[in-house]
């Protein structure tokens, strides 16, 4: 079976970015499949808000693990404005969808969002081929950047709902990532055979509760500390100064045992540097965003994790990539998301809930977890149970595989 698979962000695990469609596409070529995807090059992209690359090549080629990689040199970066995203997107629609048109004709078309316009190149492909296509939707868009006021303009949304429609009609499977967006389908009047559920995952290989870092704490005087962990985006998204706000509340309350290590990349990270040196936080480190193999030994030397979004109701909806890191690594994870996620953290034991934007809640949750080590040590265990048996990424990806498979035979 020939897979030609478009994802703007495509990633390894060498990159901090999210590896989903990295981990699909090594499973699909395991299996024997041909798999060739179209994505940015984050080698030509923007790494601070001022920064700018020249791109080496327009195109380049690597085969990786068996996966036939085609980068276009369309840089994208979350320091953009939403006028350089929007810019960004279209482009690559563009790009990808010639790509598309010069690889030998599919026999299934996979393209995975965000962004929304991913969809087009994954469309058209799949019509002029005559291969069926397969959508998936990490987030729903554009319900997620209309509910953070990201995208305002009312032509634009109402363009992009009307993209959105016509995807969902056309695609032969839509493959969604978590309980809510599947629930908001079906609302839609998606037909629930036509959906595929297939969470983010646990590399149950690379992230394990002994294997941990043991330079971490000694390299930064942090041996007798309690250590929460938050890695990601430092987005809009993510409210990331409501951990700052909780280390205020902290250092208020006493707690100097709790420090709080912030691991990631995004528009808010200048403002949260600048803040710590200006209140001199020395109850945070704030380190600089991680390849997943370095980000492992890290996560299995702290004691908790923490997955924090901005309070918008739609953020529940999210099926965040290093949650699922966290509970491979046997850690509990401090959860603000209100929605699927918390149901299966506390159903699981192995987590802890707090309400999005509330920092004083986050600080007392943080110093009464740091007093309570037996319930931490069983809420470590049901983490990596729970990763083994619901959330292991060779079960999960095989939902994917075998969706992508049957389409392709039943063409």
């Amino acid at each position: 079976m020939r897979v030609l698979y478009f994802h703007q962000y495509f990633a390894t695990r060498a990159s901090s970015n999210a590896t989903r469609s990295y981990e699909i596409a090594k499973r699909l070529a395991a299996r024997g499949h041909q798999v060739t995807v179209v994505s940015g090059d984050s080698q030509s992209a923007p790494t601070s808000a001022r920064s700018r690359r020249s791109p080496r090549h327009l195109v380049r080629r690597e085969t990786i693990d068996g996966i036939d990689v085609l980068y276009l040199s369309l840089p994208y970066s979350n320091y953009f404005s939403v006028g350089q995203r929007l810019v960004s997107f279209f482009g690559f629609m563009i790009a990808a969808t010639v790509a598309g048109l010069l690889q030998p004709r599919p026999d299934v078309v996979f393209a995975t969002s965000t962004p929304l316009t991913i969809g087009v190149p994954g469309l058209a492909i799949s019509r002029l081929a005559r291969a069926p296509f397969v959508f998936e939707i990490r987030d729903l868009w554009p319900a997620v950047p209309v509910q953070l006021r990201v995208l305002t303009s009312r032509p634009l949304i109402r363009l992009a709902e009307w993209l959105e429609t016509t995807l969902y009609r056309r695609a032969r499977r839509v493959v969604v990532l978590s309980e809510g967006s599947r629930d908001a389908l079906v609302a839609r009047g998606v037909p629930p055979r036509k959906l595929v559920f297939a969470p983010n995952a646990s590399d149950l290989d690379l992230f394990h509760p002994h294997n941990g870092d043991a330079g971490f704490r000694r390299e930064r005087g942090l041996e007798n500390h309690f250590i929460a962990l938050y890695a990601g985006a430092l987005g809009r998204a993510n409210a990331p100064q409501q951990i700052l706000d909780a280390a205020v509340l902290l250092r208020a309350l006493g707690s100097e045992r709790v420090h709080l290590v912030i691991a990631g990349d995004g528009a808010e990270r200048p403002a949260l540097q600048e803040r710590i040196r200006r209140e001199r936080l020395s109850n945070v480190t704030l380190l600089p965003p991680l390849p997943k193999t370095k980000l492992a030994g890290i996560m299995g030397a702290v004691d908790l994790t923490m997955t924090l979004f901005a309070p918008y109701p739609i953020l529940s909806t999210n099926s965040p990539n290093k949650l699922f890191d966290s509970l491979a690594a046997g850690r509990p994870v401090l959860c603000n998301l209100d929605g699927w996620l918390r149901r299966v953290l506390e159903e699981g034991g192995a987590g802890m809930y707090v309400p999005a934007g509330d920092a004083a809640a986050l600080a007392i949750a943080l110093a009464a977890a740091a007093e309570e080590p037996a319930a931490l040590r069983a809420m470590s265990i049901n983490a990596r149970r729970l990763a083994e048996t619901t959330f292991d990424r060779d079960r999960v990806v095989a939902r994917v595989v075998d969706a992508l498979e049957s389409v392709a035979t039943h063409a």
